[in-house]
């Protein structure tokens, strides 16, 4: 394959959801692109929903979607990150032995909770050693998706960062039902984004999430037909994600219980 960076841009464009994918100019897609490179070193695995991956491998995503899960102590489970197809994943273990990074301090502040990198639908993989990673890591396409993987990490846990201590709870979950809507009508929500889910990411409590959403329901926003949950009016929901226009969920029914969405 040849070393050329202009035909190696996976990765995700946005600060929660999925890119769209490419074409290079051979005429496959970038991620299969990179797929039969990769293949050369390593093996493409698939796995269930609810699968937690190893630690000791590097991921490359083909299918599905993917998040980095802090668990505490007491059980609880909040995705950090989401990982869609032409991201790279697992990698920071290799990237601490082969600079010698220091991480006694993030040793501490983790000492209660464990990260992990959990399916949150059937996944298709690209799966190497980090020896083998490590062999590799300074070539193409290899080099760029470290890259892109390093920068789009840190974006990603910053612009959560900002939005979680700067804005409003209704814009934070409409920010992210935005980004992660199917962007082709009916702009259908993943199964796996369920109250609980968005609460955790969000950090706010999952009876909040659930008032916004009966809120954005009474307005014609959302939908639901079939156990799914679907965008009705993308328009509105871009206004009050943009902070352009307000609704209230203060009077939204406190007994009102989550609506399971029927996992993929």
């Amino acid at each position: 394959m040849k070393n050329d960076t202009k035909n190696i841009s996976p990765g995700t464009t946005s600060s929660f959801g999925p890119s769209s994918g490419h074409v290079a100019r051979n005429g496959l897609s970038e991620i299969e692109n990179c797929r039969r490179h990769l293949l050369g070193f390593s093996r493409e695995i698939t796995v269930p929903r609810g699968t937690k991956l190893r630690v000791d491998r590097v991921y490359y995503l083909l299918e599905g979607a993917v998040t980095l899960t802090a668990v505490s102590a007491v059980g609880g489970a909040h995705s950090l990150i989401y990982f869609h197809p032409g991201d790279l994943l697992s990698f920071i273990p290799s990237v601490n032995q082969a600079y010698s990074i220091p991480h006694e301090a993030f040793d501490f502040l983790l000492y209660n909770e464990s990260l992990v990198m959990c399916t949150k639908t059937h996944c298709r993989l690209i799966s190497m050693e980090h020896g083998e990673f490590m062999k590799h890591m300074d070539e193409e396409p290899l080099k760029s998706l470290l890259i892109l993987g390093l920068a789009g990490n840190l974006m990603k846990i910053i612009v959560q960062s900002v939005n979680n201590t700067t804005l409003s709870a209704t814009v934070r979950v409409c920010r992210m039902l935005s980004v992660f809507m199917e962007k082709k009508p009916p702009h259908a929500l993943p199964r796996y984004l369920t109250h609980t889910e968005i609460a955790g990411h969000l950090s706010m409590h999952v009876m909040t999430v659930t008032k916004i959403f009966q809120s954005l329901r009474k307005e014609g926003i959302l939908g639901r037909d079939h156990g799914i949950t679907f965008v009705k009016n993308p328009d509105e929901l871009m206004k009050l994600a943009s902070q352009l226009s307000q609704i209230s969920y203060r009077n939204a029914p406190a007994h009102v219980l989550e609506e399971k969405i029927p996992h993929a």
